[in-house]
């Protein structure tokens, strides 16, 4: 029993009288801990429209029974403003224009008939999809379904959704697939080599140490990319039937790249690799084997998968957004995926990146000076 106490206490103290194990053991669940919490008050936000957001809904007539009646029912629930149109053309167009959330078509029952209700809604578009659910909900609960005709039609198309279901799963998987892609290669590239003892070797030779350092990201990155680049083509090519096969076949899944969304895709992947791979190998080099690497690597892909969550369902809003790095890759491919890419937040993309990738070498530069990082004394 003394000597397994003795061994319990030895390993004990070998977890906790190190620094970098602490690290490597606590900081994961605090990032999560934070991180979690952010997401949870900004899915918040974005899952459903602001408290003092005003919808606008169109319709064709004004002081008809039925119609002042659910109006009225309407309000106090949510803030509206209502648009009175002349024809279904005029009321459909604003609706898919974006300049309407709902539009209400009211037809009078003939000989004492049934009156109807002819409600559009575009289930792409949060808001008109959240009115529309609440709009039915305010009809049935106040017995208005008895006596009226309740027709709904989505306007939403194939390309609508085409592009919302491209643009929900392509960031996250692409931005996975470019980091455990540059994971794969840049722990076992320093971390690797300072296990086995042979960085001490190159260290020697009259190169200097930043030219070692820019080789071995120059290199990892090329590598990195290549596995970025053929797991972006597994996805595209199998993304149609993905989404089709979750929809029942029932989707035709389609969308049109232009050159300029290629390009920027391209843009991304480059710089969005290289970035994960400075980062990954500046761990890399902290670490003393690989084993400890791959561990300092578990934060950061907890930031990734959290920039790819809150990227997919967060409408970028102000294009300053894009100088976060990590959420602007995810944040450019979704706008790609939406045929909406804006110059300007490609700008801002790779100022932000090429400013983390040239801080990110200078500072492995640094530390493939220092004789106590590289050989951990």
């Amino acid at each position: 029993m003394h000597n397994i106490l003795t061994v319990i206490k030895k390993e004990l103290k070998r977890f906790f009288g190190d620094k970098r194990m602490l690290v490597a053991l606590f900081f994961p669940g605090i990032l999560i801990y934070v991180l979690y919490s952010t997401m949870g008050s900004v899915m918040g936000n974005v899952m459903g429209p602001s408290e003092d957001y005003v919808y606008t809904i169109s319709i064709n007539v004004e002081n008809e029974l039925y119609t002042d009646s659910a109006f009225n029912a309407l309000t106090g629930v949510v803030d509206y403003t209502k648009k009175v149109v002349s024809s279904d053309e005029e009321g459909l167009e604003l609706l898919s224009s974006g300049n309407a959330d709902l539009y209400v078509s009211y037809t009078a029952g003939v000989s004492g008939g049934l009156a109807t209700y002819n409600v559009y809604f575009n289930s792409v578009e949060m808001e008109s999809a959240n009115i529309f659910q609440i709009y039915q909900a305010i009809l049935t609960a106040n017995n208005y379904t008895p006596v009226i005709n309740f027709v709904s039609s989505d306007v939403s198309t194939e390309e609508d959704m085409s592009k919302m279901m491209y643009s929900m799963v392509v960031p996250l998987l692409l931005i996975m697939f470019m980091f455990v892609g540059a994971m794969s290669v840049a722990p076992e590239s320093i971390a690797g080599e300072k296990e086995r003892g042979t960085i001490a070797t190159l260290l020697v030779t009259p190169v200097k140490r930043s030219h070692i350092a820019l080789g071995k990201i120059i290199a990892l990155s090329v590598t990195a990319l290549a596995s970025g680049l053929v797991s972006f083509a597994g996805v595209a090519l199998s993304l149609p039937n993905l989404v089709g096969g979750a929809s029942g076949g029932e989707l035709n899944v389609t969308l049109s790249l232009g050159f300029k969304e290629y390009l920027a895709l391209l843009l991304v992947i480059c710089l969005t690799v290289i970035t994960f791979t400075v980062l990954l190998s500046i761990l890399s080099t902290l670490a003393k084997s690989v084993k400890e690497a791959t561990s300092y690597a578990s934060p950061l892909m907890i930031v990734v998968v959290a920039a790819a969550m809150i990227g997919m369902f967060v409408e970028t809003e102000s294009v300053y957004l894009n100088l976060i790095p990590i959420y602007n890759s995810v944040s450019i491919v979704s706008s790609v995926m939406n045929l909406s890419v804006e110059p300007l937040a490609i700008v801002f993309f790779v100022i932000s990146n090429v400013v983390v990738i040239v801080l990110g070498i200078l500072a492995l530069a640094k530390m493939f000076d220092s004789e106590k990082i590289m050989f951990n004394k």
